[in-house]
Order: C-alpha cells, then sequence, then structure tokens
C-alpha cells in the first residue's frame, strides 16, 4: 500500500495543503476548519477520517543526513507533509531514516518513547525475519493494495486561509534559529566519576553559558516526571538556586577572588540542591502544578490573589530555558521549540560517553549558545578533578602544554631533507637559523624515528593552516576559558 501511494501519488501543491492550516494560530486555524467544512460535505467527512487516526504517516521526499537536517526535517519541514494537531505522526525519509513530530498536550515524553520503542523494535524484527529481496518482489494482490485519497474542496476563502498559513509558517520557520551540539569529549560514565548527578551536571552547564552570553540567570524549566501517581504527568523543578546563582557569578563576575575549592564546593551545592529539589517534584512536593491549578480553580467573580499578579512570580516562571532530557539508545536527535518569545527550548540526551543538545531560539543565538555549553562544559569538567590544584600548578601545566604547542609548530616548519631525514640534523640547522625556536625544548631529543613520524603526520596536512588553528584553539582555551582558574595578573 506504501508503495502504491508513492507510485500514485504526485508532489501536494503548497497552495492546496490542508495539513499546513495546523501550522496557523488557533484562532486564525478554526476560521479555516469551519471555512473547510462549510465548502463541502466530502471536506467533513475527509477531515473526520484524518483526526480520527490513531496516527499519520509521512513519506518524505528529503533525506536529512546530519544531526542538523534531521533535526530540522523532523522539527518542521516544508509544513506540507504535516498534521501538527495529531499527536503522533510517524515520518519516512527518502534515505530509510525516520522519526516521528507531535502534538504534546496529549501525552508526555515517556509515552511517546514506549510507542518509538515499541514501533523500532517492531520494525526491526520485521527487516530480520523477512529478507530484504522478498519484501521488494514478493506479489501482492492488487485488492491489497488499493488506496483511496482524502479529497477535499476548495473555494476562494479556504485557499486564502491556506495562502495565509503558508505565509506564517514561513515567517515563523525564518524567524528560528535550530542548532546542534553533539558533545563527545566525554559523557555519563566520566560524570559519575566525579561523583555527581550527570542530569544536574547538565542542568548547571546550561546555567553557565546561558549567564556567560547574557550576564543574568534565567527562569529554568526542567520536566519532572509524576507518572508514579494516576493521571501523574509532569512537573516543575526549577534549576535555579542560591547557590547556582552564586556560582554563575563566582565563575564570570569575579573569579579571581576565590579559589578552585570553593568554586568546585559550590558547584556542588548547586547539583545537590537541582538533584534533591528535581526528587521532590517526582514525589508531588512540586509547587509549580498546584499553584497552576489554584489559579485555575478561581471562579469568574474570585479575586485572584496578589502572588499571581506578583512581578517576581511572573518573572520566575517565564521560562527562557525550557529543558527537557530523553536519553534512550533509539533515539539520534529530539527536540521542540522555546515556550516564550525571548527563551530557548533545549533539549538534550546524556549517553555513556557523549552529551548530545537541541537548541532551539527566535535568533537569540542558538548556535552561539551551544558554544557556550560545550565551553562550560570542559569548564566544569576541569573544576571538579583540578579543584585540590593551587592557581600556580595549573600556570605550569598551562606552560607546559603550551611549550609542546610550539615545538609541534617548529616540527612543521622544518624542511625535509630525503639526503638527511633524520631530526637532529633537520633541528640543528633550524635552531641556528631561528634564534626564537632555541627557547624551545626538542620534544624527541633522543628518538629522531618518533620525530619523523611527527614529520610524516604534518606532511600529510593540507597546510599549515591546521596548526595555525590548533596553536589558536588552544590559546583561546588557555587565554579564555581557564581566566577564571589562573592567578590576577592585575
Amino acid at each position: 500500500q506504501l508503495q502504491a501511494i508513492i507510485d500514485s501519488t504526485e508532489q501536494l501543491e503548497r497552495a492546496k495543503s490542508i495539513g499546513i492550516l495546523t501550522a496557523s494560530l488557533r484562532d486564525d486555524w478554526y476560521a479555516a476548519r469551519e471555512c473547510l467544512l462549510q465548502v463541502s460535505p466530502g471536506n467533513a467527512e475527509s477531515l473526520r477520517i484524518l483526526e480520527s487516526s490513531a496516527f499519520l504517516v509521512s513519506l518524505e521526499s528529503v533525506s536529512p543526513s546530519t544531526h542538523q537536517e534531521f533535526s530540522l526535517a523532523c522539527h518542521c519541514s516544508n509544513g506540507v507533509d504535516r498534521y501538527f494537531d495529531k499527536n503522533f505522526q510517524l515520518l519516512v525519509f527518502a534515505n530509510g531514516r525516520y522519526g516521528f513530530n507531535g502534538e504534546h498536550s496529549l501525552t508526555d515524553a515517556t509515552t511517546d518513547m514506549r510507542l518509538c520503542n515499541a514501533l523500532v523494535k517492531d520494525v526491526e524484527a520485521l527487516c530480520s525475519e523477512v529478507a530484504p529481496a522478498a519484501l521488494s518482489t514478493a506479489a501482492v494482490p492488487d485488492s491489497q493494495c488499493a488506496v483511496s485519497e482524502l479529497a477535499f474542496d476548495y473555494n476562494a476563502e479556504l485557499l486564502g486561509h491556506i495562502q495565509r498559513a503558508v505565509d506564517y509558517f514561513d515567517t515563523t520557520v525564518r524567524g528560528h534559529e535550530l542548532a546542534t551540539l553533539e558533545f563527545d569529549s566525554f559523557g555519563k560514565e566520566q560524570i559519575k566519576k566525579m561523583k555527581v548527578s550527570p542530569d544536574a551536571f547538565v542542568q548547571m552547564a546550561m546555567q553557565l553559558a546561558y549567564y556567560r552570553k547574557f550576564g543574568h540567570v534565567p527562569a529554568t524549566y526542567e520536566s519532572a516526571s509524576t507518572k508514579s501517581y494516576a493521571r501523574g504527568r509532569t512537573e516543575t523543578s526549577r534549576s535555579v538556586s542560591e547557590h547556582s546563582v552564586q556560582w554563575c557569578r563566582m565563575m564570570v563576575d569575579n573569579p579571581e577572588t576565590t579559589s578552585l575549592h570553593t568554586k568546585s564546593e559550590l558547584l556542588k551545592q548547586a547539583i545537590i540542591n537541582q538533584s534533591q529539589f528535581t526528587a521532590q517534584c517526582a514525589k508531588g512536593a512540586g509547587i509549580d502544578r498546584h499553584l497552576l491549578g489554584l489559579e485555575y480553580a478561581l471562579l469568574s467573580d474570585e479575586a485572584k490573589p496578589e502572588i499571581f499578579s506578583d512581578p517576581v512570580f511572573l518573572a520566575s516562571r517565564h521560562w527562557k530555558l525550557s529543558t527537557s532530557q530523553i536519553s534512550d539508545p533509539i533515539l539520534d536527535a529530539y527536540g521542540w521549540g522555546e515556550v516564550v518569545d525571548d527563551g530557548f527550548g533545549v533539549a538534550y540526551r546524556i549517553e555513556n560517553n557523549s552529551l548530545h543538545f537541541n537548541v532551539v531560539s527566535q535568533r537569540l543565538g542558538s548556535k552561539r549558545l551551544c558554544r557556550y555549553l560545550s565551553d562550560a562544559l570542559m569548564d566544569m569538567r576541569f573544576l571538579l578533578t583540578n579543584a585540590h590544584k593551587q592557581p600556580h600548578e595549573i600556570m605550569a601545566e598551562v606552560d607546559a602544554v603550551a611549550n609542546v604547542l610550539n615545538s609541534i609548530k617548529l616540527l612543521s616548519s622544518v624542511p625535509r631533507s630525503p639526503a638527511s631525514p633524520t631530526f637532529g640534523s633537520e633541528s640543528s640547522a633550524h635552531e641556528d637559523s631561528s634564534s626564537e625556536s632555541a627557547r624551545f625544548r626538542d620534544p624527541f631529543p633522543s628518538d629522531p624515528a618518533a620525530s619523523n613520524s611527527v614529520l610524516d603526520e604534518l606532511e600529510r596536512l593540507p597546510s599549515s593552516e591546521m596548526i595555525c588553528a590548533l596553536e589558536t584553539r588552544l590559546s583561546r582555551f588557555v587565554k579564555e576559558s581557564l581566566y577564571w582558574a589562573l592567578p590576577s595578573t592585575s
């Protein structure tokens, strides 16, 4: 049946896409839906079938390959092949990759992941039981391949609604930036060795990254599951605490005034606070759902308590960082949009040896925030593993790294002579012609074979730009990323 659909269907015009109407603002979609139903009885029947289906399948013509492309394709695509009101829409791409897009109000991530796991296991079981050749050549009666297209009739008013939906969709997509970070320097296993919670560790990395970019602490939402209760869904785990704020300020505003040990202890306390509050939320002891229920329980003639109009309270739930973690082996990427116009939607996965982020915003600098996240993660590992060291000890290690870097740089500039392949004679000639190089030690004084091996590797590089890039990156790491850990020069 799927192949019959592919063979018999042409690409739908955007100007006649019913699905893109679901990308409109709710009032606009309501008006368009009423118009759609009034055009013809056939429209009402087609819409009934569409809306009553358990799920939808979208056979995509694009072939996303990178995490970024895959995330964008699942997030929005071109709007034509989506019905955004559907809770579960399976997306199958031309290159065989598949994902899903879902409307969030009916279910939460834990339910969706159970469904996705069942789907993946069923598909893999089918593919392992049936040979690929049998799947493609097996004769199927025409009666089993019969499919019928859901037909819709149009009038000028309906086409006008669709055009407005297309314009709104395109404007919205252009106004957003989606960026991904595949951080493979370490993951859950290494974080646990630091004796801290991996999830709370990542939450504090987001706090530091945001503070470095914007200079203030954001109200931060993390989803905590309350599925242990009947009809339980989620509670808000608030990542910001007094300790997290103090730590961010200490890392950014006045790093030279405190020791690594003090910074480390404050970070650990912030992590503990986050872990404890998340555990309380999972037990039903959070505050946000309780307050939300009280607010919506007010009758129309009842006065609203002052807390619900208090500026501090309102700011505390203006979620500039809306975050959640799903870590499942079947996931390659996932994400969602921001919940406030001046905020970010940050989805993350914590794997054994890597961390993955999907960051969406209304062009507030999603890609830039990913860079800050990467730096924050590296700084936090450095902090927790080096808290016992004194600044002068760290400076000595920095100098040692710089020495090796410059030695490699010198090696890359040494001319290779076929008649004199050993490093010793080339190094001597180079040192005679360069007074600057005499300041750096030969990294392989007694091992010509090792030095020649390094030279061979360097010669395979496309140009010396690689060495310059390496030097620039390490210099930035030393001068900027570790500024908070080095002795003050003032």
